[in-house]
């Protein structure tokens, strides 16, 4: 029976988590993961998602401050630990945390189907980037970021409605499928692990709250990508950043000179604002420090101008 520490940070890796803690073909002895971090309007220390689950179920809970350091290692030792299995985690792992077992890799549970989109937001770049499927990849960790050989992957396909967070838990869930399926080739040696083709990799990058400034002189469909992706997308209005938190794309027969033009703002039609390519149909929006609202909610309080044109943002391209 193999003796599992799991170093992560983000609740998707609950599902994975609550597997291992279950399952008879291994042990789960200890959870590392990032320190309490300062949340909230008042700013009080709290555990992330993973630290939380942990304390609540009395899994010994290691949490350094930059990752696994000497001291942490040293307590994987004393309990055992003969793997690593790490999934959203948040810290790049030193050599000797890969190396730390003679027995086994470490192991990664990375949200794509690698080589796609390695690196640091795959799932918001998916729906971003209009990527039709996606999945989990179940890999090996070399010192290239997401490099190391596959040992399997499961996919799933994304929806033209879907959102970032309705995306990681459907990814979250086939993570501890995917888990299931393999622990036991891991645990036998019988595990076969196919180097990736580098040379089809691509890679994300970090996102910034820029990402959620508005172009448009991109379609209709792209926008609503990137609102789904990040949550929201935000534009500027006499002086005001107003995040639209839903919308749709709409195809439109009249070609518009004007891209973010405001072709309606009413109570009855919403908001409607011209794109390169079609019309960005937006159902609730939010001004800065005030509750989200439907448009017949939100133009009962407030002002957009018909006709009046919006300005576009230049966004970064999310792949590097």
């Amino acid at each position: 029976m193999m003796t599992v520490a799991f170093m992560a940070s983000d609740a998707i890796a609950l599902d994975s988590i609550s597997f291992l803690r279950s399952s008879r073909e291994c042990r789960l002895a200890c959870i590392v993961s990032n320190p309490d971090r300062p949340k909230g309007r008042g700013k009080k220390m709290q555990p992330n998602a993973v630290s939380a689950w942990a304390l609540e179920n009395e899994v010994e809970l290691l949490r350094p401050e930059r990752g696994p350091d000497s001291k942490t290692l040293a307590r994987m030792r004393e309990l055992g630990v003969d793997i690593i299995i790490v999934m959203a985690y948040g810290c790049i792992l030193k050599k000797e945390v890969l190396n730390f077992s003679e027995k086994y890799p470490c192991l990664n549970l990375h949200a794509s189907l690698l080589p796609d989109l390695r690196g640091a937001s795959p799932i918001e770049s998916a729906i971003a980037l209009g990527y039709h499927k996606t999945g989990v990849s179940l890999m090996r960790i070399e010192p290239a970021m997401d490099s190391g050989a596959v040992c399997a992957s499961k996919e799933t396909a994304i929806s033209n409605t879907e959102t970032a967070s309705e995306l990681r838990r459907k990814i979250g869930a086939l993570a501890a499928e995917l888990l299931k399926e393999k622990i036991g080739d891991v645990e036998s040696h019988s595990a076969v692990f196919i180097p990736q083709k580098n040379e089809r990799a691509t890679y994300v990058r970090k996102l910034e709250k820029s990402d959620l400034f508005l172009d448009f002189h991109k379609s209709a469909g792209e926008l609503d990508c990137r609102i789904r992706a990040f949550g929201a997308g935000i534009f500027e209005y006499s002086g005001e950043f107003i995040k639209i938190l839903k919308a749709r794309p709409e195809s439109c027969s009249e070609k518009f000179s004007e891209p973010g033009k405001i072709i309606e703002a009413s109570t009855s039609r919403g908001l409607k604002i011209a794109c390169a390519d079609g019309v960005l149909a937006c159902s609730i929006l939010q001004r800065p420090c005030a509750k989200a609202l439907e448009c017949k909610d939100f133009f009962g309080g407030y002002r957009i101008e018909k006709n009046s044109v919006l300005k576009s943002f230049e966004n970064k391209s999310l792949l590097r």
